[in-house]
């Protein structure tokens, strides 16, 4: 439920006026996940091993808003219902065959393809202002857009060793397939892409647990659905949110340099990296001749950044703690609306948790993240921080635990800014997000799923972040993924 009191002020101060606007959003996420895995030993080597898996997704996102605003000038009054039904069907098929060419030469190779199906359907209704008939659908804002998105991929990549170096390098080829079609035949499009993409990696193992490496990498991060879905959010008439169905993906080229030791019972990994992003989707603030903000993604131009990431656990006898981050740089230029733009910024996140065994049945833990200001060529988006602590009964085959997230904050706060040749904007909010968890787990039978997990990761996607703060938010996500 929300209520917003606000006032537009323009030059022409004749032209001021003021509204009062009473929303409320119901939102409802669910999905499912089925995974098939047949994996396939050879007698007499356990190196040799043949792999095929299956992978069905849907996510579904339903939103519902409810909207009644008085104006100043009651021409501008409304009462409407907007809803959007987005579906994201994934089927995902993967081959993996290890095979030991010696005893120090292994090939590994295999082959790919995700389908996406993507479907969102947006209406809007309206009634007239003050009385309480039935929504008439308004055609004219209204759609249905499908999206379809196929990728195709085989990798090979050959592990062998140099002397005391040990090298890893491999090539893996994707076609991408995309196309985009709606009802009123606004928004058809079909698009495809090749992608070669290399890997390379140099360790070296050292004493005392010790080991040295260097690595390249390049990788692709498609856009989700939050970057594409065309649906057309006028919940604020002068602040619209919309996505762009025909962006590109982002490139990235990644050189990393690692080590990891052990000191004292302490497991250390570090890394320096520099990564540089072609294409990057960014969300971005266009102005319109009628005063209107136009909030959409596109790709804008290029980031090269450079990092420090840092991982540490302990274990203390009924203790155990892990904390870590990154810094890194961003620094971005790119082209807006016809404007040259370039920014640069240092950011971070940090992250710590564990657990503590209280008795051999009882057991607690925690978590938390925090995230700064995320910098686009615009201006930022906002920073992020959450926390949860937990408390967990173990009986013989049943356990009982309680979870509560942001137990000292009630409520969390947004804040970001964007500015252009002719505009700036400043936009803050809030969001209730501390919750109470009840889990109960009961485990019956000998199978055990966590020695079983697919091989299937399907990480190309790029993600909308932590998934709050509605239409302002961007899409810069972290350096490593």
């Amino acid at each position: 439920n929300g209520d917003i009191n606000g006032e537009l002020i323009s030059p022409n101060s004749a032209e001021n006026f003021s509204f009062v606007r009473d929303q409320v959003d119901d939102n409802i996420n669910d999905g499912f996940d089925w995974n098939t895995d047949y994996t396939r030993k050879f007698e007499g080597n356990e190196t040799q091993e043949l792999v095929i898996a299956y992978q069905l997704s849907k996510n579904n996102q339903d939103q519902e808003i409810n909207i009644l605003e008085t104006n100043t000038f009651e021409f501008f009054n409304r009462d409407e219902f907007i809803f959007n039904d987005s579906d994201n069907f994934e089927h995902t098929g993967q081959l993996d065959y290890t095979h030991p060419i010696s005893k120090k030469i292994t090939l590994e190779t295999g082959a790919k393809t995700v389908i996406r199906d993507i479907k969102s359907d947006y209406q809007y209704s309206t009634r007239a202002f003050g009385t309480t008939g039935d929504y008439s659908l308004d055609a004219n804002r209204s759609n249905i857009f499908n999206y379809d998105q196929n990728v195709m991929a085989g990798y090979g990549q050959l592990k062998f060793p140099v002397g005391k170096l040990l090298l890893i390098t491999g090539l893996r080829y994707e076609r991408t397939e995309i196309a985009g079609a709606d009802d009123k035949n606004e928004l058809g499009f079909e698009n495809s892409y090749d992608n070669y993409i290399p890997n390379f990696t140099i360790s070296r193992a050292l004493k005392n647990f010790r080991n040295l490496k260097l690595s390249y990498s390049k990788r692709i991060q498609r856009p989700s659905l939050r970057f594409i879905n065309p649906f057309n959010n006028t919940t604020d008439r002068t602040n619209v949110v919309i996505g762009n169905p025909t962006l590109a993906p982002e490139i990235t080229h990644q050189i990393e340099v690692g080590y990891n030791t052990r000191v004292v019972g302490f497991n250390i990994f570090g890394s320096g990296y520099f990564k540089k992003t072609n294409d990057i989707i960014e969300q971005i603030l266009i102005v319109q001749p009628s005063g209107v903000s136009l909030n959409t993604f596109d790709n804008v131009g290029t980031n090269n950044s450079v990092g420090l990431n840092l991982f540490i656990n302990k274990s203390i006898k009924k203790l155990n703690f892990r904390i870590g981050g990154d810094v890194f740089t961003y620094n971005g230029e790119g082209q807006i609306n016809g404007e040259q733009l370039s920014n640069s910024a240092l950011q971070y996140q940090i992250f710590t948790g564990g657990d503590y065994a209280i008795s051999s049945t009882w057991k607690a833990d925690f978590f938390g993240f925090f995230r700064s200001d995320q910098p686009t060529l615009q201006g930022s988006t906002p920073s992020f921080s959450i926390m949860g602590i937990g408390i967990r009964k173990d009986l013989k085959d049943w356990s009982i635990g309680l979870r509560v997230i942001e137990p000292f904050s009630e409520n969390k706060s947004f804040v970001s800014d964007q500015e252009g040749e002719n505009f700036s904007q400043f936009t803050s909010f809030q969001l209730p997000f501390r919750s109470i968890g009840l889990n109960v787990r009961y485990k019956f039978g000998k199978v055990d799923f966590k020695e079983r997990r697919s091989k299937i990761r399907n990480t190309d996607q790029k993600s909308g972040d932590d998934g709050q703060g509605g239409g302002n938010q961007g899409g810069s996500g972290p350096p490593r993924g």
